[in-house]
């Protein structure tokens, strides 16, 4: 803007100067050709003997210095006067614009030093101290405050400053809508004032003395790709100051980097946390399991029946020392084993597979045979079981041999006692 009014000026110099110029030239030579004409004159009349008239002419002629230190006063001097003067305006100008350049150089340099700060690997709240120095240089402020906005409680956290005060940070909370910097984070618009103690909005804090201020220029952290505030952020001056475009350019700019920051930092905080307390779940629920699967290891290698666990097409996974007993195998044997190979006929015993994997117990009689080629009477019973998030068959063999020989024998006695019944004939 200030190199197009510097061109207008330049524009409207150039037109006065053609101007100008044409009217000198026209009356310079008007002056010259009376000078030649005059000339002309007196040396035809000196010809002629006019001396009369020749003393005339050179009476006439001292005119001509006159006229032309008239002409030199009221054209000339005055256009060379009003030239140096253009000249003078049009210096002030390029001042000002390499002010400008000046400036806007110092706040190209400040945003770097900003988004350098704030995105540096320090602490965030050493960051958010760099950020408030670095605002305060650029902007030529006595004061620069940082407010993080704390959702659950509804209220504005001082987090930093550029040094000012620096006893009352984390420690000044500003509930929303109450004060400038409360007005500011709930109505989402930036405060400008050259004496912010006369405004209605302002409200004295606590711990936080402001008098040695009187301009302030206050406006929010505000995500605006979803709608998140994260903070307020504002600059104090000690005298009445009125904020050029240049520093509201740069003050906005640096709020939109700030609040992507914090919000950055605000979500890291927030994963941090529900990966700390999904491993401390995690851990917990290992430890439950690590305990729940120990008692269940102690309470099967005590048990006093023959116990194995199974994979879902019947390999042994686990078994218990009194199943090594049972088999005859070595408990390292088992675990190449499945468990129907050990039974003599295994077509009845699959089905308690497919009943368990339903979640149905399941009993089954067969034989087992054991290591040494003997055979056993045998009871199987499965039920589904989960360990460490996989589903298994747990299934229990329990020898009923005696059992079984008992049966045998009840049986025969049973028989013999029918046959001398009916030999002896009906009761008389």
């Amino acid at each position: 803007m200030a190199g197009e009014r510097m061109t207008e000026v330049q524009r409207m110099q150039q037109s006065v100067f053609e101007h100008k110029k044409g009217i000198v030239i026209t009356l310079l030579s008007l002056i010259l050709l009376t000078a030649v004409l005059i000339g002309a004159t007196t040396v035809y009349f000196v010809a002629h003997d006019g001396w009369h008239v020749v003393l005339l002419v050179l009476a006439l002629s001292l005119l001509i210095p006159l006229t032309s230190f008239a002409l030199y006063k009221r054209t000339i001097f005055p256009y060379y006067r009003r030239l140096e003067d253009a000249n003078l305006e049009l210096h002030l100008k390029q001042e000002e614009l390499l002010d400008i350049k000046d400036d806007l150089f110092i706040k190209f340099l400040g945003m770097y030093d900003v988004n350098y700060a704030a995105n540096s690997p320090r602490l965030f709240s050493d960051r958010l101290k760099d950020v408030a120095d670095t605002t305060a240089r650029v902007m030529e402020a006595d004061a620069c405050f940082i407010y993080l906005y704390d959702k659950k409680k509804d209220e504005l956290l001082l987090a930093a400053t550029n040094g000012a005060h620096e006893a009352a940070v984390n420690k000044i909370r500003i509930p929303l809508g109450e004060g400038i910097e409360g007005w500011v984070g709930r109505r989402l618009e930036p405060v400008t004032l050259k004496d912010f103690h006369a405004d209605t909005r302002f409200r004295e804090i606590t711990g936080l003395v402001l008098t040695g201020y009187q301009s302030i220029y206050c406006l929010p952290l505000y995500v605006y790709s979803n709608g998140a505030l994260v903070g307020v952020m504002e600059v104090f001056d000690a005298k009445p100051k009125l904020f050029s475009d240049e520093d509201i350019n740069f003050f906005t700019t640096l709020s939109g980097i700030l609040s992507t920051t914090i919000q950055n930092e605000q979500m890291q905080v927030e994963l941090h946390k529900m990966n700390s307390e999904l491993e401390q779940w995690i851990s917990e629920k290992t430890e439950e399991l690590r305990a729940s699967e120990e008692r269940y290891r102690t309470l099967v290698e005590n048990a006093s029946e023959s116990i194995f666990v199974l994979a879902g097409n019947g390999d042994i996974v686990f078994a218990n020392e009194q199943a090594a007993r049972l088999t005859g195998y070595a408990k390292y044997d088992l675990l190449h084993l499945n468990l129907f190979e050990l039974l003599v006929d295994a077509t009845r015993p699959r089905e308690i597979l497919q009943e368990a994997t339903e979640g149905r117990p399941s009993v089954r009689y067969g034989e087992l045979r054991k290591v040494d080629g003997t055979v056993v009477s045998v009871e199987v019973r499965a039920v589904s079981l989960s360990l460490m998030g996989k589903r298994f068959v747990q299934s229990v063999v329990r020898d009923i041999s005696s059992q079984t020989h008992l049966e045998r024998l009840l049986m025969e006695k049973e028989q013999e006692l029918s046959m001398l019944k009916a030999r002896s004939g009906p009761p008389k």
